[in-house]
């Protein structure tokens, strides 16, 4: 039953591509690069926007994103070893590809789960920037299912593991608090001794 939905739901979003206005759009968020390097700039904004002590929240948020999106990429390479599903255009048939044919497991979304790991972390330093992020991670998972690239299942999934491991390591736990110090130490010093 899921998975009936999640290919109708992709038919019904793909099925737009090629025939839309919207193409110049999705080709250009679907890319490896736009959403990626955005995110980058307000990871970097965020870091050097406040260089006193005020700006200290800020910098954790940066450090968990870091985090966040590396211990959940981890995840999707260990749930790819474990479970491989196959892209829509390799077994729906008539799918209209917008963008290069990717070769690992669409199941989850590693740019969702990526995007969303960097956003989710941005909303606990900054409330309306977290949310333009998860904005940005949304419209890039909208445009990998347009251009053909995941099921909407596979966003969803990589969106919920992305943000999740981004919300545990943005918890106020006693472990997390010294291991986020000791970084946050070590990285002003490099940056601004």
């Amino acid at each position: 039953m899921l998975q009936a939905v999640d290919e109708w739901l992709f038919r019904l979003l793909n099925g737009l591509a090629g025939k839309s206005s919207a193409d110049w759009l999705a080709r250009m968020l679907v890319n490896d690069y736009v959403v990626p390097t955005a995110l980058a700039m307000l990871l970097l904004w965020l870091w050097f926007r406040n260089a006193a002590p005020s700006g200290r929240l800020d910098r954790e948020a940066v450090i968990n994103a870091v985090c966040a999106q590396f211990l959940a990429n981890l995840a999707v390479k260990a749930l790819n070893l474990a479970y491989f599903r196959p892209r829509p255009f390799d077994r729906l048939g008539s799918v209209t590809l917008l963008f290069y044919r990717p070769w690992d497991s669409s199941f989850p979304s590693n740019p969702a789960t990526f995007a969303f790991a960097i956003a989710v972390a941005i909303y606990f330093g900054d409330r309306r920037l977290g949310l333009g992020a998860m904005a940005l991670a949304a419209a890039w998972g909208l445009a990998r299912i347009y251009c053909g690239v995941h099921y909407p299942l596979d966003v969803v999934a990589g969106a919920v593991l992305g943000g999740s491991v981004a919300w545990w390591l943005s918890c106020r736990s006693s472990a997390m608090e010294a291991l986020r110090r000791w970084l946050l130490d070590i990285l002003q010093r490099g940056f601004l001794a």
